[in-house]
């Protein structure tokens, strides 16, 4: 068996023949089995550290680097485009720019109606209120509920005026003055006029209808014989028994006349038969008796004056002239009987007491005790 040689180049040894080997049998056996072995031999690398730096590659320069179409293309719309702001429609403008014949989208409140009756479908369909026609609606609401009220205030009116008497608007001044002048009338004395220069305006002056009475006349008229014997303030809280002086009798204390008590408990007054005697100050009717006893009809009157309670006694009234009962509350100077001569009276008085106490209190001087409190 023979052994390949391999052909390498530049190498002496081949499988020609030779003048040493004219058979060409090929090298010596010691070389062919080192060649063998060299090519069976395992090769042994170095092994080879790269560094990081190693690692990079330089880019090429922007001058240098190649431009590729995408780049171009994009250089070329930067070119075109501008910085021009383009002004959009409002949603309002496209409403108002649609053509009328297009049909009107129907609103949700159109959509959720009930269906329309098909006698209903021909009636023609309300047309929607617009912003300008709403105050002229409500304008025309208004003057129609003012013409309404002025009308039914005028019926009203009428009905009024139709239904009272002429003289159911006037006061009690009109009154007066009406009946002032027609008194005047029939006694044949005319009202007082007041002519101007021109004689065209002509005013009527009316006079008033009061009268002023002296006391004496107003005692007089009342039936008291009036004395300067004392004086009556009638917006006093305690006053006289009357409203004006009056004379004055057998006063409190011992007495000696016929037909008397010795010991008189009161004070007499003598304004006359009928005089009309008044409260000496607030108070309530504690008694009341229209009798023919020792004080005749008489009244017992309980008054609270300095946080004290006083009685006053009023005796001999006439029979019935007594104005109140047991209970009845009494204002100062209010009139509660007449001077009369019922019980043991000698004439026309008035029998006087003052209780200190109340009803069955002690007895004072009524007369020292009136100027006393009278104010």
């Amino acid at each position: 068996m023979s052994v390949p040689v391999l052909d390498i180049p530049g190498s002496a040894v081949t499988d020609a023949p030779t003048a040493a080997d004219p058979a060409g049998a090929g090298p010596s056996t010691p070389d062919l089995d080192l060649l063998v072995a060299a090519s069976l031999a395992e090769p042994e690398f170095e092994s080879v550290t790269i560094a990081d730096s190693d690692r990079l590659i330089a880019a090429p320069a922007a001058a240098d680097a190649p431009v590729s179409d995408v780049d171009r293309l994009q250089t070329a719309i930067s070119a075109v485009t501008t910085s021009t702001e383009i002004p959009f429609p409002t949603r309002a403008q496209r409403r108002a720019e649609q053509p009328a014949s297009r049909p009107r989208r129907a609103s949700a409140r159109e959509r959720l109606a009930p269906a329309v009756h098909p006698a209903a479908a021909t009636a023609p369909a309300p047309q929607p209120r617009t912003t300008a026609t709403a105050p002229a609606n409500r304008v025309r609401k208004f003057a129609t509920t003012g013409v309404t009220m002025v009308a039914m205030a005028f019926v009203a009116l009428m009905a009024v005026a139709t239904s009272l008497p002429a003289e159911a608007l006037l006061s009690s001044a009109d009154v007066q003055a009406a009946a002032y002048n027609a008194k005047l009338s029939a006694q044949g004395e005319p009202a007082q006029t007041l002519s101007m220069t021109g004689g065209a305006d002509t005013i009527s002056v009316e006079r008033d209808g009061y009268e002023s009475k002296t006391i004496a006349e107003v005692a007089a008229a009342s039936g008291i014989r009036m004395e300067a014997t004392f004086t009556n303030n009638p917006n006093g809280t305690v006053q006289w028994p009357f409203s004006v002086g009056v004379h004055i009798g057998d006063e409190f204390g011992f007495r000696d006349c016929a037909g008397c008590s010795s010991n008189h408990g009161g004070q007499d007054f003598n304004p006359g038969l009928g005089a009309p005697i008044q409260s000496i100050a607030d108070g309530v009717v504690r008694y009341a008796q229209d009798g023919e006893g020792s004080l005749g009809v008489h009244m017992i009157i309980d008054h609270m004056i300095d946080g004290e309670l006083v009685s006053s006694v009023y005796a001999h009234m006439i029979h019935g002239s007594m104005l109140f009962k047991t209970g009845d509350v009494i204002t100062v100077g209010q009139v509660i009987g007449q001077v009369g001569d019922t019980g043991m009276s000698t004439g026309p008085h008035l029998h006087f007491e003052i209780r200190v106490g109340g009803k069955d209190g002690t007895k004072v001087n009524p007369l020292v005790w009136l100027y006393a409190n009278t104010n």
